[in-house]
């Protein structure tokens, strides 16, 4: 019997009515027009609640072509635990309102297998839906990304022998969380808002800065949660031969409600 990972935030984060969640993702890939004829190869997408960041992922799962991948890697942080390099999933199978989604194993001595990281994190089950709704046959390969982001290299050098003509890779990440609640201020690292922080982030990012980058996230403290696995793709690009990230749309939380804490969102595509 094949061993299944059950949803953590289906409901709260996504719709758990197939219809509702059809109709969500639809309007959100149904709402960009793609901008380039090469489909994209890496995407930065975000991992908020649809309510928040979802029309911004679409804007970036637009960019990519359905019927070319038949594997995804996805990687993102992991929020409640921290440990050193990779861990991929236990079980055999991932649900999802569109039915289950198969889970390619690396197989790789090095790669931590944890159903605890896993399961309650929702990085990257929330990436799960607009991908069974793209190519249902796809299989995925869900990677969290833990410690110091000085192995980002050698991270990017492990996974790039899992690459072929027929994977997509998603990367997970919200960008940075600032006000009160995060304990972070932009003012305090000589930036006017999240936003300001987040426009130098992505400045730093499309030129391929992975330097600039790395120097931005220590001398400002940035909260941009996926910043490890946002560098290993910068690597990926390079290893691969790619033109760096194009940028796509940007959106936070703070405009949206007004509220003084706020979370931003990113597409990006390569």
């Amino acid at each position: 019997m094949k061993s299944v990972r059950k949803n953590a935030v289906e409901g709260l984060f996504y719709p758990s009515d197939p219809a509702s969640l059809k109709r969500n993702i639809a309007s959100f890939l149904g709402a960009s027009e793609k901008e380039t004829t090469t489909p994209a190869k890496l995407i930065i997408t975000p991992h908020a609640g649809y309510s928040y960041s979802g029309k911004v992922a679409g804007t970036v799962y637009a960019e990519i072509s359905p019927q070319k991948f038949k594997h995804v890697m996805l990687l993102g942080p992991s929020h409640r635990h921290y440990f050193q390099g990779i861990a991929e999933s236990v079980e055999d199978e991932w649900e999802s309102p569109f039915g289950n989604v198969e889970i390619a194993h690396l197989n790789d001595k090095n790669i931590t297998r944890s159903a605890t990281y896993h399961k309650k994190e929702h990085c990257l089950e929330v990436q799960i839906p607009f991908i069974k709704y793209l190519n249902p046959y796809a299989k995925v390969s869900p990677l969290l990304l833990s410690g110091d982001r000085s192995q980002a290299e050698s991270l990017a050098r492990q996974l790039i022998v899992f690459d072929t003509d027929e994977t997509l890779w998603v990367i997970s990440s919200d960008f940075n969380h600032t006000g009160p609640d995060f304990n972070h201020s932009p003012e305090k690292v000589g930036y006017e808002s999240g936003q300001t922080m987040d426009q130098e982030a992505i400045r730093l990012i499309t030129i391929g800065d992975i330097d600039g980058f790395s120097a931005f996230l220590k001398q400002t403290h940035s909260t941009i949660c996926g910043a490890l696995p946002i560098l290993v793709a910068m690597y990926l690009a390079q290893l691969m031969g790619r033109q760096n990230f194009v940028f796509k749309t940007y959106d936070c939380s703070g405009v949206q409600t007004g509220d003084v804490n706020s979370v931003g969102y990113a597409a990006l595509y390569c």
